[in-house]
């Protein structure tokens, strides 16, 4: 069984090589990792290389001088296969430069290999084929004691397999030099360690590559549920807007404000109110296709509104608008009517209560590359306790300005995103200020 590697063994062990090879490249080809491609490739070289007893005598000529050439460019695609499974340009890379010069060497010496046969004949191809060896074997056993400083278990298994070739295909070597004139006096065929060795290796290699393909099938796994939970989160926060951009409260008091006009026979005021309800509802809806407007577009939607609002609050009160002239408005996205619930909080909780002369201002300023915009009013101000307990309750439902604040985050993911709400009052003083704070790019 063990004394022809034409033998069934043997066959076993080759088809068992390229059927892995097959698999690799096809993992390869579905995830296009890199450590995939360079183990198929040195899976399909090894095989080659054991091809050489089992093919027809055209080929003879061609594996005397090539033959060990195919199993160089084997370790060629197995040192690199090594630097991605270990990671070693980052885990360990004062030593990943010396993985590369040894794949460099192997390169070149598997390239001179023929030349050396053709040259000085099989007998000195065998001697510096054995000073090689050695040489690496050296390096390769050094290698080791700074590998296994890695953690992980796929390092572990690693070693082990490279060992189990080492070992196994040094001693069917060592076998084959010493007896190279005279085989058949062994009784056995010495390539039969350096199969053992390959098949172990390849198996414990295979079994790292499985673990390896299950975690890339977990995490993309992983990400189909978060893309999931953010698409269904984004069309919770669109319905959730347009709920707090045509607030059903709202609507009821601009059409009872309408009729008031009516019953009033106050014609011009009431045409003058419908004219602006109708362009806040169209321009609100057409806005709410879009998951982002121009912040332009924003403003123009936001004077519209102030103005409805300012006929509704008795008294009305002043709106005060601060644009930096230096900010191109039409390149700035934000979302659609992200600004109003900040506004309707001021004109609603903080003016309406108030005596005197009640007024909102809005800056929008750049700071730093990000938009910084602050909505103040002298209302009669907040309590920072209840907002913030408001926060915290808003976790599975959220509205007005909680939903916008999880709505420009949504939409730059930025840790320079800030939405803040604070009490401003100082003496006989009032007010609370709101400042945004996000990105200039998206």
């Amino acid at each position: 069984m063990f004394s022809h590697v034409s033998s069934e063994f043997f066959s076993w062990i080759r088809g068992a090589l390229l059927l892995l090879f097959i698999i690799n490249l096809g993992l390869y080809f579905q995830n296009r990792k890199r450590l995939f491609l360079n183990y198929s490739l040195y899976l399909l070289f090894v095989f080659l290389f054991l091809l050489k007893p089992v093919v027809s005598s055209h080929w003879r000529e061609f594996y005397e001088a090539f033959g060990y050439s195919l199993l160089f460019f084997s370790f060629v695609f197995y040192v690199e296969f090594e630097r991605v499974l270990l990671s070693s340009k980052d885990t360990i890379p004062k030593w990943d430069k010396y993985l590369r010069i040894k794949r460099d060497v192997i390169l070149f010496f598997s390239l001179s290999l023929p030349l050396v046969y053709y040259s000085f004949g099989s007998e000195i191809l065998f001697i510096i084929l054995f000073v090689f060896l050695n040489s690496l074997n050296i390096f390769i056993i050094r290698s080791y004691f700074v590998i296994v400083r890695i953690k992980g278990r796929s390092v572990h298994f690693f070693i082990f397999g490279s060992i189990s070739f080492l070992v196994l295909g040094n001693i069917g070597a060592y076998f084959k030099m010493i007896n190279r004139n005279d085989l058949s006096a062994l009784g056995f065929e010495p390539m039969m360690f350096t199969y053992l060795g390959v098949i172990i290796e390849a198996l414990v290699f295979t079994n790292i590559m499985g673990n390896i393909f299950k975690q890339i099938m977990e995490k993309k796994s992983n990400l189909k549920v978060q893309i999931a939970m953010k698409q269904k989160e984004s069309a919770e926060l669109k319905m959730i807007a347009l709920q707090s951009q045509m607030n059903p409260h709202f609507l009821f008091n601009s059409l009872n404000s309408i009729n008031n006009y009516v019953i009033k026979n106050e014609k011009e005021a009431a045409s003058e109110y419908i004219s602006a309800f109708a362009k806040l509802v169209r321009l609100t809806l057409k806005n709410s296709e879009s998951p982002q407007i121009s912040l332009f577009e924003e403003l123009k939607v936001l004077d519209v509104y102030v103005k409805l609002e300012k006929n509704r609050l008795v008294g009305g009160f002043i709106y005060e608008k601060n644009i930096d002239s230096k900010l191109n408005l039409h390149d700035i996205m934000v979302p659609p009517l992200f600004l109003q619930p900040f506004i309707e909080n001021s004109i609603w909780h903080g003016l309406a209560g108030k005596k005197g002369e009640k007024c909102v201002k809005l800056d929008v300023f750049e700071v730093d590359n990000c938009i910084l915009i602050t909505i103040e009013d002298n209302g009669l101000g907040i309590d920072e306790q209840v907002i913030n307990r408001n926060r915290e309750s808003s976790k599975k439902k959220f509205f007005g300005s909680f939903a916008t604040e999880k709505r420009i985050k949504l939409m730059y993911n930025s840790d320079r995103v800030t939405v803040s709400t604070r009490n401003i009052a100082s003496g006989s003083e009032t007010g609370t200020r709101v400042t945004i704070n996000f990105p200039k790019e998206s």
